[in-house]
């Protein structure tokens, strides 16, 4: 064949090479055309591209983010990251004002945590994006399945207390989760699909920068797996709790159906006729009602009194989460309304405790019609709501009695804190690791105070504590001038405070018709004390009498 014949055009519009075939030439013109965004490449003949270099692979040209399903996850993450600040946003935002949907019975900062690891998945995996990790791949994974466990625990056993607010932020973590790991993939094949189109080869070295970057995060997505490793351990030890433990008494629908109230009674509490003892109504402090109600337990049963009810606040014990505000005047009527849907309609005496003494002067003033008496065992006054409550008080204190807990922003900003970590459950697990408590320990005794549930609870009611509650109380106050009251406190607080025993001093003066002023012997939790048993029982039986 002569050199023209060889120079000669062929069918496509190109030039054959000295160097190949026209089958040769096909196929490099089919591959230029498949790259035709690609700017390294200024032609379409195969000429022109035996002409273009090869990229060094240090080259920022070579990069993944020029393969089309590359920056379509990109983007995708980059949604994933942004809805989920949105939500966490909302989340964090129902714990101060009510916002429609974002409630449900179970509610804790179990939620709150499952769109923080979304935004963490998220934004780790954007960190670096372009360099790809194998192992961070297989760590995503893995923490994806756990929380496909966690899913598949909590919609078979927890599926109420969740509802869709909380179902729906598992499941975002979830997917969130699964599709990091899938981009991270993505990010891989396109990393190699670039380097043989541009370098010629796959480059399997790396250098120290990158390494340095797998390794970073290399750690965080093993942080994240650790932290999840701890979640579904406290999952697996609140659904054994909830397995063996279950609530007597009812839990009753309140707030148009919206969570229940834990209500629970003894003896014929249906009854309202004049011979009958009044119903005792108990209202705790911030333990639980089933543990302050020991001591009243007790003389039901040597048949001196012959009936009372006790109930869970809303997230404590046995109760259902409430909506953002609760104050003292909301709870009273959520308890009002649980009374009156079971028919039970007193008449009460009232037994307040620490700040459930507050919580018992409102329902008082709001249906003084039902209210016989009133016994305040150690009970908070309302400056106690304020955020410094010393400042009003006679004696320049710097800090609240031993068992009285602060309604000050620090507080506040503390329990926050510990609601937010809640479900890694460190508390809770050591409780029975270390400290062998059981399950009922966990759900309403001593240890009730390491459940998300009740923290959160708690700290709803240190939001209001200022705003609204504090003047609830001293409105109430004004109904109650002719209601019998007896005051019953600590001996032992009042030596620690006499900020204390001036509180103590005004609580009787709340009604024209105050029965009696105890000082018994004890501590804030005056029936663990035998002596103070003794003196608290002493004159619940003077009431009744």
């Amino acid at each position: 064949m002569s050199d023209n014949q060889a120079e000669q055009p062929d069918s496509q519009g190109g030039h054959t090479s000295n160097h190949g075939s026209t089958d040769n030439h096909e196929q490099l013109d089919n591959k230029s055309s498949k790259h035709p965004n690609n700017p390294r490449v200024v032609g379409n003949s195969s000429q022109d591209l035996e002409r273009q270099p090869l990229l060094s692979p240090d080259d920022p040209g070579v990069s993944p983010l020029n393969v089309s399903n590359v920056k379509i996850s990109k983007f995708i993450l980059n949604g994933f990251a942004f809805l989920s600040t949105i939500w966490f946003i909302l989340l964090l935002l129902s714990d101060f004002v009510s916002i429609p949907g974002l409630n449900n019975k179970g509610r804790s900062f179990l939620e709150i945590n499952f769109i923080m690891i979304s935004i963490y998945a998220a934004l780790t995996t954007l960190l670096f994006f372009k360099i790809p990790s194998q192992f961070e791949r297989l760590l995503g994974y893995i923490t994806g399945g756990i929380i496909g466990f966690i899913i598949l625990l909590l919609l078979i056993f927890q599926r109420e207390e969740m509802g869709l607010i909380g179902s729906l932020s598992v499941i975002w973590a979830f997917v969130t989760i699964i599709f990091t790991s899938f981009s991270e993939y993505l990010v891989e094949q396109g990393k190699i699909h670039e380097e043989i189109r541009l370098t010629g080869r796959v480059e399997t070295r790396k250098t120290l920068s990158e390494w340095v970057i797998i390794f970073l995060r290399n750690i965080f997505k093993v942080f994240l797996l650790v932290y999840v490793v701890f979640i579904s351990l406290n999952v697996l030890l609140h659904i054994f709790d909830v397995l063996r433990v279950k609530p007597w008494g009812e839990k009753v629908y309140v707030e148009d159906d919206g969570f229940r109230l834990h209500l629970s009674c003894y003896g014929d509490v249906s009854s309202n006729g004049s011979s009958s003892q009044p119903i005792l109504l108990l209202e705790s402090g911030h333990n639980s009602n089933e543990d302050f109600s020991e001591w009243v337990e007790e003389l039901h049963h040597l048949n001196k009194v012959d009936r009372y009810c006790i109930y869970d606040r809303p997230g404590y014990g046995f109760s259902d989460s409430s909506p953002s505000p609760v104050s003292i005047s909301i709870v009273s009527e959520l308890l009002a309304e649980a009374l009156r849907s079971k028919k039970i309609n007193g008449p009460f005496l009232l037994i307040g405790y620490d700040i459930g003494g507050l919580y018992s002067t409102v329902f008082a003033s709001h249906n003084t019609a039902q209210v016989q008496s009133m016994l305040l065992v150690d009970s908070w006054h309302e400056d106690l709501l304020l955020k410094d409550p010393n400042s009003r008080a006679k004696k320049d204190e710097k800090s609240l009695p031993p068992g009285i807990d602060s309604m000050s922003s620090g507080a506040g900003f503390k329990l926050w804190i510990r609601g937010l970590f809640s479900p890694l459950g460190l508390s809770a697990q050591s409780s029975w690791i270390f400290k062998h408590r059981g399950s009922k320990d966990r759900i309403y005794g001593r240890n009730m105070y390491t459940q998300g549930k009740y923290l959160r609870a708690r700290l709803q009611e240190q939001i209001s504590a200022s705003i609204l509650s504090y003047n609830e109380v001293i409105s109430a106050k004004s109904s109650l001038v002719d209601i019998p009251i007896s005051v019953v406190s600590s001996d032992f607080v009042i030596k620690k405070s006499l900020n204390w025993g001036n509180w103590q001093r005004e609580l009787t003066k709340i009604s024209s018709a105050t029965k009696e002023w105890k000082i018994a012997d004890g501590g804030h939790e005056i029936w663990k004390s035998p002596k103070g048993r003794d003196d608290l029982q002493d004159v619940l039986l003077r009431m009744l009498e």
